[in-house]
């Protein structure tokens, strides 16, 4: 049976240059935060480029899209826990249908990388609470800890690490997924302005400054207040952080 691998993610998390390993594989229709569709439109407060282009808005919807395209190759989907957290807490049968990967990036850094995009994100949209939310829901479903990767693992070490998640999702480890040329893939153009970086991008490579000044956050109280209560939920997560041993 052909796969289907959800990659969970929150706002600014690096989980897009993720996705471009997988579109760039060849071997997965790939489908960029399906799920986006149902909790905004043309018209929401957030940055968008084309949400009006013909996508499915509804959860049903959009699942049935997915179980779809299963039919014609191994699927991946990127999305946010928080776009659709309740239906899929209440929808067992789908989720295991797939096999789960989460991504989490430290809470600071994620957030004033969104904040520099959207500052009038509410705090929701942060998405740690909701992405823990989702871990715990499939570690009581299935009786096993999901796989987490920490995003500066990933920047740090892209070849070990996309190779660890090759190994756990049983996929072979294609080396040229590892590097494209810079272009901005279809489907993450209804969302481009937020993929800059990473359409700008030829591989995975971790910042030239990795320095993080958190004075920074508390010069911006709404951001602070943010980041106090999303922090405690990617600390518990990054317990669960597969491969920090590579060196």
């Amino acid at each position: 049976m052909n796969k289907m691998i959800a990659l969970w993610a929150h706002p600014r998390s690096r989980s897009t240059v993720l996705e471009r390993v997988f579109i760039e594989r060849g071997d997965f229709l790939v489908f960029h935060e399906p799920f986006a569709h149902m909790a905004f439109d043309q018209y929401s407060a957030i940055p968008s480029d084309n949400l009006d282009c013909g996508l499915p808005t509804t959860y049903a919807s959009i699942r049935a899209v997915l179980r779809s395209a299963r039919g014609d190759g191994h699927v991946f989907h990127k999305d946010m826990a928080y776009h659709c957290l309740d239906q899929l807490r209440a929808d067992a049968e789908f989720l295991l249908e797939q096999q789960h990967v989460f991504i989490i990036r430290e809470t600071g850094r994620s957030i004033l990388s969104h904040f520099a995009i959207f500052p009038q994100m509410p705090c929701e949209s942060i998405g740690h609470k909701a992405l823990h939310e989702l871990f715990c829901s499939l570690t009581r479903l299935t009786g096993k800890i999901p796989y987490v990767i920490n995003a500066d693992d990933l920047a740090r070490h892209p070849v070990e690490t996309v190779h660890r998640l090759c190994d756990h999702l049983d996929l072979e480890f294609l080396p040229h997924a590892m590097r494209w040329d810079a272009s901005c893939p279809m489907q993450w153009l209804p969302w481009r302005s937020w993929h800059k970086e990473a359409e700008n991008s030829t591989r995975i490579s971790a910042p030239t400054d990795e320095s993080f000044d958190p004075t920074l956050l508390a010069q911006y109280p709404r951001m602070k207040a943010f980041y106090d209560y999303h922090r405690p939920f990617y600390e518990r997560m990054n317990q669960f952080t597969q491969g920090r041993e590579i060196p």
